[in-house]
């Protein structure tokens, strides 16, 4: 049993790991999609044509909506494992 609990403590260990690394991500990819609006509404203001900067944040976007399923999925995962750990401590 001790091996069980070592194998779900350690995936465990491994998908929190896996989440901070995916929060980074979708904290990296929101200020990229900052800086790109930031980037348009001042190529706006100045008359300038800046649909490719649209593009790109929309590339960012469908990119983070990706990241955020992960993030779901992630959690999903922790929680069962949580789950599973804790049966594991009442056997």
């Amino acid at each position: 049993m001790s091996m069980k609990k070592d194998a779900v403590d350690m995936q465990l260990h491994m998908a929190v790991k896996g989440l901070a690394i995916l929060q980074g991500e979708i904290n990296c990819n929101l200020e990229e999609i900052i800086k790109k609006a930031k980037l348009l509404q001042e190529k706006e203001e100045e008359g300038e044509e800046a649909n490719h900067l649209l593009e790109m944040i929309s590339d960012n976007v469908n990119e983070l909506v990706d990241l955020f399923k992960r993030r779901k999925e992630l959690l999903n995962q922790i929680e069962n494992l949580k789950r599973i750990q804790n049966d594991l401590m009442k056997e």
